[in-house]
């Protein structure tokens, strides 16, 4: 009798346990396999990272000796990669938009959106969004504010010093 008791004991706290440690194990694959894609796109474009972040489903990092930063955001199928020379950057700001909300005691703002705008200047100019927060998405607000401003520091360190054309007197 206590051997039967044993058991259905055993397979109770088995059927509680296995569901946790399955979803933790799947979880943990599904980063692997972005940060190998992240190692895959370096080697592509022959980059040595020196810095990198990682948070949900973001990576961005940078190669301190080319000037270039990678910029990948898994979204559904297919990554959206941003290769950015930073030689070739005019300006880096950071764009939020914010949503008020009133309750009856006091005004609340919610971050909405995060990106980093990041434009070239000349006749092949362009212009990268990098999107560091989206209240859409499927990972919630995470010191996105502090990790935009860490990176616009390190794309505006490592920026030309180009000057945008004459001024006239």
């Amino acid at each position: 009798m206590d051997l039967e008791l044993v058991i259905i004991s055993l397979i109770l706290v088995a059927s509680v346990f296995v569901p946790f440690f399955i979803i933790d194990f799947s979880g943990k694959s599904g980063i692997k396999q972005m940060r190998n894609l992240f190692k895959l796109e370096q080697v592509k474009y022959n980059l040595k990272v020196t810095e990198q972040e990682n948070w949900g489903n973001t990576f961005i990092g940078i190669d301190r000796v080319q000037k270039k930063m990678l910029f990948m955001k898994f979204l559904e199928a297919e990554p959206t990669i941003h290769l950015i020379d930073l030689g070739k950057i005019q300006s880096c700001e950071i764009e939020s938009k914010v949503e008020i909300i009133k309750t009856k005691i006091k005004k609340d703002s919610i971050l909405q959106q995060l990106n980093l705008k990041i434009t070239s200047p000349g006749t092949n100019s362009f212009e990268g969004i990098l999107n560091f927060y989206d209240a859409e998405g499927i990972y919630g607000e995470d010191f996105e504010m502090a990790r935009a401003e860490k990176w616009k520091t390190i794309v505006k360190e490592h920026m030309s010093t180009m000057s945008a054309g004459k001024k006239a007197a």
